[in-house]
């Protein structure tokens, strides 16, 4: 009965929430100073929406396809530290919580944004 179970993008609630997600999440991104300088030169309509792919895919959506950037490429060049991607998932946790997803699946999403850690973190 294993394929009974949910995938994590349709426990969040699917599209709506997700895009809920990312949109509140850029939202505190923007008005962080540790993280704000990151995106200044960035198209965020673009970021968000590849972010939103990239996300659904990640939680398991078999509809989505992200089709973005090589997660290597896009940030190379940033000079991302540990502490910023700390930062990152900090947000994401918050807004997940204030969201009222449920603890073990706002866990899960967080385990599965620490994978993508070495992608992303080149400041070391």
């Amino acid at each position: 009965m294993d394929n009974q179970k949910k995938c994590l993008f349709e426990k969040f609630g699917g599209d709506q929430q997700v895009s809920e997600l990312i949109d509140q999440f850029y939202y505190k991104v923007l008005f962080d100073k540790l993280l704000r300088d990151k995106f200044l030169k960035a198209d965020m309509s673009r970021v968000r929406y590849q972010q939103k792919r990239f996300f659904a895919q990640m939680m398991g959506d078999a509809n989505t396809q992200y089709t973005g950037r090589d997660l290597i490429e896009v940030h190379k060049n940033l000079n991302i530290t540990n502490q910023q991607f700390d930062k990152f998932k900090t947000h994401l946790k918050n807004i997940a919580q204030d969201m009222e997803i449920p603890k073990e699946d706002v866990e899960e999403l967080l385990l599965h944004v620490e994978k993508h850690r070495d992608l992303i973190v080149f400041q070391k």
